[in-house]
């Protein structure tokens, strides 16, 4: 491992290498944007990676060669059901924590962070953000435990106390996402998960994931299914939303009850 090389620029290389699902939504996503775009635009995507391919056939529940894929998203199925796909795909692969240093396993901050991603994208139209890039800002937003874990099994970190790297990893993720070519938009939001509320570029959407990420986080604790500790919700968060604890409450006693394991994209 470089050591003069930056943590962001050291997870960058790291999360292209281990999430070639990660690494394809910003390319979907450019697509998407771009006029007109040709088979050969949708080919060069869907061929580049065997095993990714794989992993997106599968998933789509389709049994075609890159050419057959290629054609069946341009011409039918269209350029946002790969980007579903893709986010789906990715939601089963990233959240690893192969060392095991936070006290939760993969699938407990796999279940938060999608639950949490499925909150902030149910109020896309009042953060006035569209859907995905919701979605993307809740899913990545306790993202930093994955980085961190990442950053000491390479070695970049010493150290187990995510706490103690809490703010830096925030800020590598962030840059990590950028470098990949994540939207502005998200990784801005991963890099204030950290600050202030009232410092961050974005307090209402900053005060929505901490209001639902604490609330799932209380959940976890209590080995409950149950919200009973929505009253402890902090109220300059709860103000700075305009909405009410039970709003708030119903709506995650919803997307929790309905959870299927991330593999579907809502």
């Amino acid at each position: 491992m470089n050591l003069i090389a930056t943590g962001d620029e050291v997870l960058s290389t790291i999360l292209q290498e281990d999430y070639s699902s990660l690494a394809l939504l910003p390319r979907v996503e450019k697509l998407i944007n771009k006029e007109d775009p040709t088979l050969e635009d949708v080919l060069n995507l869907c061929s580049e990676n065997q095993s990714l391919l794989d992993k997106l056939t599968r998933r789509a529940g389709f049994n075609q060669d890159s050419e057959g894929f290629a054609k069946e998203i341009l011409f039918k199925k269209g350029l946002s059901f790969l980007k579903s796909l893709a986010i789906r795909t990715m939601n089963q692969e990233v959240f690893q924590l192969p060392l095991g240093l936070l006290g939760i396993n993969a699938t407990i901050l796999k279940k938060r962070s999608v639950i949490l991603a499925r909150f902030t994208k149910h109020y896309y139209d009042l953060l006035d953000l569209s859907a995905d890039d919701a979605y993307l800002c809740g899913l990545f937003f306790n993202f930093g435990h994955v980085s961190f874990e990442k950053l000491v099994q390479v070695q970049f970190l010493s150290g187990n106390n995510f706490d103690d790297y809490r703010n830096d990893c925030a800020k590598w993720t962030a840059g990590a996402l950028a470098d990949i070519g994540f939207d502005h938009v998200i990784t801005s939001f991963i890099e204030d998960s950290v600050q202030d509320l009232f410092s961050t570029s974005f307090p209402l959407g900053q005060a929505l994931a901490r209001i639902g990420n604490g609330l799932l986080i209380n959940v976890e604790e209590s080995s409950s299914s149950s919200f009973r500790g929505s009253s402890g919700i902090d109220r300059n968060l709860l103000d700075a939303t305009g909405l009410t604890t039970r709003e708030i409450v119903n709506v995650l006693k919803d997307l929790t009850r309905d959870y299927k394991g991330g593999t579907n994209h809502q």
